[in-house]
């Protein structure tokens, strides 16, 4: 957020700028898009920052946070407003609102201990990055981008350039910068990186807001131990939140994506209608439905693709950065590459089978089936 508010100097607001980096489901091998950078901006109240607390909950789980202002909160200015007494008190004065606003902020995010990623760690990491010149910031997205678009010419870069958002709100790019500044394994200009990331628009009203107090009071989620909602709900974690009580997966990853769902909740009518229909074929063939999750899924009890994935990653960056011992990253990468390879020689066939034989082949099937097959 920057100093000074909203640009009508209401400072009971500040202005927002967020990037979120997130995985993106992939259409094929031949797709080399493996993440998204979502962008919102708005005005958010500085007494407690609502609108962050109901997205930190639409896009949990989060595992690194990193919080900078547009504003340099160490007080010592960068050389444009620097002559003068008043000025340097001025100077002074500002930063030490910003830094409050910031410190404000990160202790919203920190008491957050619900969004964690729980394969990245027990606790979201919140890092204050160094003050970061605009000019600096923009050169660092700009030649980022560039590289992890694809290239100048790519449909991406040039729909990224085409952007009237980013144009109308340089605080955005500012964000970019400053997100490729504080993690520079996200582009290292390789060729595993080009051409894997697109830039979307976010909204606040995409999905129905709900901030901590409305899924705590709800009991959206199962409560965090030892925590006073734990011991004022009661119960175990089966039965004392919606999550718990809709929780029959069969997998981890099931878990994660009616966890996602339950955080996200739809808005949009057709987008409702299409899951409640993928839902109906189901129910409207239990025997299909059971084979499904006895025979399809059965094989998948304790494997965890996301931490796979994950572990993967970590031993790539550690290989890339020639630090830490090498030789435990490459038996760990060996071990989750022979888990991926169980996963897609045991595991993948009779789910597919499964799925093949609920969807069925008919051509002329119903909104039911056709909303299956177009996730499936």
């Amino acid at each position: 957020p920057p100093a000074g508010g909203n640009p009508g100097k209401d400072t009971s607001t500040a202005k927002l700028a967020i990037v979120a980096r997130l995985p993106h489901k992939r259409s094929g091998l031949d797709d080399p898009i493996r993440h998204t950078l979502q962008y919102f901006t708005f005005l958010d109240d500085r007494s407690n920052f609502a609108h962050v607390d109901a997205l930190l909950t639409r896009l949990a789980p989060v595992a690194d946070v990193y919080v900078g202002c547009t504003e340099n909160i160490e007080g010592d200015g960068d050389g444009s407003n620097s002559s003068g007494v008043g000025n340097k008190r001025g100077a002074k004065k500002a930063a030490a609102e910003a830094s409050a606003l910031i410190h404000k902020l990160v202790n919203l995010i920190k008491s957050r201990t619900d969004i964690s990623d729980p394969t990245h760690g027990n606790a979201s990491n919140v890092n204050i990055q160094r003050y970061l010149p605009k000019s600096k910031a923009n050169t660092i997205a700009e030649s980022s981008l560039r590289h992890l678009l694809g290239g100048e010419t790519s449909e991406a870069h040039l729909a990224y350039r085409g952007d009237k958002r980013l144009t109308e709100e340089p605080m955005i790019t500012w964000c970019l910068g400053h997100l490729f500044a504080a993690d520079n394994s996200i582009c290292d200009e390789s060729d595993d990186t080009l051409g894997s990331h697109r830039v979307i628009g976010g909204t606040l009203t995409s999905h129905l807001s709900l901030d901590r107090t409305a899924a705590e009071a709800i009991h959206l989620l199962p409560p965090r131990n030892n925590s006073g909602a734990a011991l004022l709900t009661g119960g175990n974690s089966s039965n004392n939140s919606l999550f718990g009580v809709l929780n029959h997966c069969k997998t981890k990853m099931g878990s994660r994506t009616l966890e996602v769902w339950l955080r996200q909740p739809l808005v949009d009518l057709e987008m409702i209608v299409r899951r409640q229909n993928a839902v109906a074929k189901f129910v409207e063939n239990s025997i299909e439905l059971e084979k499904l999750r006895e025979e399809g899924l059965g094989a998948f009890r304790g494997m965890d693709l996301d931490g796979l994935g994950y572990r993967l990653s970590a031993a790539g960056r550690a290989g890339k950065d020639g630090g830490g011992r090498l030789g435990c990253s490459t038996s760990k990468a060996l071990e989750s590459l022979y888990k991926l390879y169980l996963l897609g020689d045991k595991c993948l066939p009779p789910l597919l089978e499964a799925m093949e034989g609920l969807i069925g082949e008919s051509e002329e099937e119903g909104e039911e089936a056709s909303s299956l097959r177009a996730s499936f």
